[in-house]
């Protein structure tokens, strides 16, 4: 969920900490209810605790989250890892940070946490981390200048790629490759316009492709065009805009489809769910959301896409429910 959105800095977050419910899942209205078992939607195991804007990533065959607003919206460092064969969570190493509209991505089996946003004042950071042994090490932080959190993530190993998001106080256009071998940063073509909170996938020849998007670090301004930059190449183009304009929705690559579902656009949280198929530079409507939702991120996981927590409209209400998408 884009930070400001209905929402003032400060004092009115503030207010709406005040408001926010019990929000860690368990009752029909909550979204554990059953889902039409003909469709491609699934319940997963509920997060041990709700989570708002929290990275995601698959390693080692488990789902992770990490970071993020967790219940009574503290900022998390706690890190949970969900077996799907045995649909049981269980505790891994805490982040060495407390971050929300963080990106998180696998290389192998190192994760890696590269930046997000810290505090109530979304202030961004830049700082790098491993997990490697099972414990967290530094590495090469952003450029100063490039701090930044709700940046898309593309893996072409051993290159981590962070593709817009969004500074202290703007929506960002710079892209940037992380080296894990080399452990440096190297500027990317920067994209035609800033964008916070967008969708992206990369094809098997190498090419990056963002999809949507906020121009600005509330919803008011949702994007619906998609761009691709070739292997090379130092200028983005256009490819076919997505159906419905959004940020911030729960995206992952699954048999070389880009899925976007839900995320924001205006005052609502979406539970639409589009695919984009890079070869054919076309779209298909897939089937709704259980519940709308935003603010939180994807993974896939063997034949599946995983959503884990996230908001049911746009208020700082943190959720613990999982769905699972199947085709």
């Amino acid at each position: 969920m884009s930070r400001l959105t209905s929402y003032v800095r400060g004092a009115v977050l503030a207010a709406a900490w005040a408001s926010v419910s019990a929000a860690s899942g368990g009752c029909g209205d909550d979204g554990t209810g059953p889902i039409d078992p003909m469709g491609p939607w699934s319940r997963g195991p509920e997060l041990p605790a709700a989570r708002l804007e929290p990275g995601l990533a698959a390693l080692d065959g488990e789902l992770i989250v990490a970071g993020g607003f967790g219940p009574g919206l503290a900022i998390e460092r706690s890190l949970l890892a969900l077996d799907p064969v045995t649909a049981t969570w269980s505790r891994g190493p805490d982040l060495p940070v407390a971050w929300t509209h963080l990106q998180l991505a696998t290389v192998g089996a190192t994760l890696y946490a590269l930046g997000g946003l810290a505090g109530t004042q979304f202030v961004a950071r830049g700082e790098a981390f491993a997990l490697v042994d099972g414990a967290w090490q530094s590495r090469a932080s952003m450029p100063v200048g490039e701090e930044r959190g709700s940046a898309a993530v593309v893996i072409d190993p051993p290159h981590v790629m962070l593709l817009g998001g969004a500074s202290t106080t703007d929506a960002l256009a710079s892209c940037w490759a992380y080296d894990t071998v080399a452990d440096t940063w190297t500027a990317l073509p920067p994209l035609p316009e800033p964008r916070s909170h967008p969708a992206a996938t990369i094809t098997a020849d190498g090419t990056i492709v963002v999809a949507g998007g906020l121009r600005t670090l509330d919803s008011t301004q949702p994007m619906a065009d998609v761009i691709a930059l070739a292997p090379g190449a130092s200028t983005w183009t256009a490819r076919a805009p997505m159906p419905t304009a959004r940020g911030g929705c729960a995206y992952a690559t699954l048999d070389g489809v880009l899925l976007c579902a839900g995320g924001e656009a205006g005052a609502l949280a979406l539970d639409a769910v589009e695919a984009y198929d890079p070869i054919a530079d076309a779209w298909t409507v897939r089937a709704a959301l259980p519940e709308a939702r935003a603010g939180t991120q994807a993974a896939t996981l063997g034949d599946a896409v995983y959503l884990a927590g996230g908001a049911y409209a746009l208020r700082y209400e943190p959720r613990a429910t999982v769905v699972v998408y199947r085709e």
